[in-house]
Parts: C-alpha cells; structure tokens; sequence
C-alpha cells in the first residue's frame, strides 16, 4: 500500500514544520519552495525577538512547544535561542497585566520593575512612558540554526524538497508550477505565506489573509546604550535592540501590500523617528545604516489557519502567523498533521480555515 503523498506549498519555517510532521506520520512528502533557498522571506526578514506574551489561546502553549522540540532537535537550547531578557513598556497597568498572563502561559516571566531599572538595562530610554516589565525568559533567536535544523530533519525523514518550484495553482489533484509542470498530490497544505490566499482562493477556499508591510531599520547607534530588547506596546508601539553594534530598531507600522518582497519605504524613517521621540530621543537622529521591509500576513481575525478546509477536499492550511511564525510554527506544524489525520485539539476551533472572520482586519496589539 503506499503511502500518502504530501504536498507542502512554500519552504519557509511553517512549510518546513509541517512537512517534518507529515514525514514522521508516514507520508510522502515533497515540499515545494518557490525561491533558490530555503526561508528566504519571513522567516528569514525579522527581528529575531523571542517574547510570546500574546495573552492568547495560541501563542503560549505553541511558543512553549515550538522551544521544546527546537531544543530537542539542536541538542541544546543555546544553539538555537539565547535568553537574555526584555523589557516592556505597557501604556497602562490592565495592558501591564495582560503581558503577565500571556507571558505565563508563554513559559516566561514578566514582573513590574521601577525606572531605575529600565534606565540600568537600557540607558537610552530617558522618558517614563507607560509601565515597565522585565521579561525573563524572553531572548534573541536564530532564525538559520532554526531552519536549517527543520530542512535536514525534514530531509532524514525522507523529505524531498524541490528548490526553484513556484507554485502557479492549487488544482484539485495536483500543483500546477510555474511552466506548466503538474505535481500530483492526494493531500496538499497551503504553507505559501504572503501567497496563500491567493492559492487557497485558486483553489475555491477562501480566507481573508492580508499581508502587511513592517520596516526595520539598523541605526549606527551605541549597542551599550541600547542595552537589551526594549518593546514598547500601545498605540505608539516601537522597539529596538542592539545589533551587529548598532541598534536594530522598527516602528511596528502596519500597511497592507500585495504579496511580493516589498521595497522599503522612505517614510518608515519618519515614523520611527515619531516613535522613538517619547521615550528614547537620542536615537531619533541616530545615522541609518541600512533598512528593509518584511512581510507580516494576517487573517482578519489575526488568528492562525491551520488544518484541513472542508470546502475544498485534501486542502489544508498552515498560513495567518503574522509575526509568530519563527515562535510557534514548529508545534503548529505538528497541529497541522494532527487535524490532518482526524484528531481533536483544544484550539482547533479558533485556527480552522473556514471559521467565521470579521469583515475587515482587526486592530493589531504586537
């Protein structure tokens, strides 16, 4: 009899976590990644900031088995995660307490700490904005160590994993690349990022994922002085922390975009400098040396789509992270493959495909 075949749309680290999954489930798995790299996108186009703190249903739990199966495949935590610390700025004490209970269920500790303590840590941070918490437990990831373990687990599970392979369409026997080639499947997860919702709309399931334009700019700023990750949370959200000897910072700014590796935009320079003028001025004049775009996809609830969608059969999902992915993807790859064989999970409710969304994009909060 043989086996399942699998057919993992888009290499990134939600495609590679679940084609890891379905392998070590017995399928025949082939992953398919449109650009000559793995991870090339998301996950490879980011902050690296590990602080799951989301007071949610999902972030926790998945964050704290995403770093114990990471910890498990790299032989040790430090190769993959280095904890450090961060600290939150939250504009209020409810939104104080609400990083208290997300942070619990994320397998870290958040506790209140007085401004002298933010001043130590963080020494440009001279204004006293909103109510600070030390994070212990959060830290800085590598996304390669990352995924390069998930692609060579994937491959000693007999993941075939097809470089240069941009799927044009989800048909519903097979993935028809770009010219022409048709890769047959019996079952198909949509792990395209940016890209799913207009693979899964091909395919006649629709889900609202928009994917949103974010910058990061690395200021030729005194690392020392930055300290450590400082996140401020709040309408006027921001944050920063040292790179590369100089301070990797972003304004958290949000602007829907079609799918594609977005130019950066000259404007996100002004609205860091907005950002940063309440509570770390000395970094508003700070020299650029560099900034880029990344992309941060979405359903309008900004809830994770994960698992099979009854509207079109052998259809499933692994899309919506957002900016979570490199924190929770693994355990929700192993979700994924789980509500692809039937079985029941808590949250299955809150991360199906066709669940009902509300018209337009809810307000963001991370």
């Amino acid at each position: 009899m043989r086996a399942t075949r699998s057919v993992v749309v888009g290499g990134g680290i939600a495609g590679l976590a679940v084609a890891w999954a379905l392998a070590k489930r017995g399928r025949d798995v082939t992953l398919l990644e449109a650009e000559p790299a793995l991870g090339t996108h998301s996950s490879a186009r980011n902050a690296q900031i590990w602080l799951p703190v989301d007071d949610d249903e999902t972030t926790g739990p998945l964050a704290l088995r995403s770093a114990e199966a990471l910890t498990s495949l790299l032989g040790a935590e430090t190769e993959w995660l280095v904890r450090d610390g961060a600290l939150v700025l939250a504009p209020d004490a409810a939104s104080a307490e609400t990083v208290r209970r997300g942070a619990e269920k994320g397998g870290v500790k958040a506790r209140t700490v007085d401004f002298h303590v933010v001043a130590r840590e963080s020494p440009v941070v001279t204004e006293r904005v909103g109510v600070p918490l030390w994070i212990e437990g959060a830290g800085i990831f590598d996304p390669h160590a990352m995924v390069g373990a998930l692609a060579k687990a994937a491959k000693a599970h007999g993941v075939k994993i097809r470089l240069g392979a941009r799927a044009q369409a989800v048909e519903s026997d097979a993935v028809r690349l770009e010219g022409g080639e048709r890769v047959p499947y019996d079952e198909v997860v949509n792990a395209a990022g940016a890209w799913a919702g207009e693979l899964g709309r091909a395919r006649g399931a629709h889900v609202p994922l928009v994917p949103l334009r974010r910058h990061l700019v690395l200021l030729d700023a005194d690392p020392r002085a930055a300290g450590t990750t400082v996140w401020r949370f709040g309408d006027a959200q921001v944050y920063w922390r040292p790179e590369s000897g100089g301070v990797l910072a972003s304004p958290c700014d949000e602007a829907p975009v079609t799918a594609s590796l977005p130019p950066a935009d000259p404007g996100a320079l002004e609205a860091l400098a907005e950002a940063l003028e309440p509570v770390a001025p000395s970094l508003v004049d700070a020299p650029v040396r560099t900034k880029w775009a990344c992309l941060r996809t979405y359903a309008h609830d900004r809830e994770l789509v994960l698992g099979p969608d009854p509207r079109a059969p052998g259809l499933s999902w692994m899309a919506g992270f957002g900016g979570r992915g490199m924190t929770v993807a693994v355990a929700a790859g192993e979700l994924c493959a789980k509500l692809m064989d039937g079985e029941d999970a808590p949250i299955q409710a809150l991360v199906r495909p066709d669940r009902p969304q509300p018209e337009a994009l809810a307000d963001h909060t991370g």
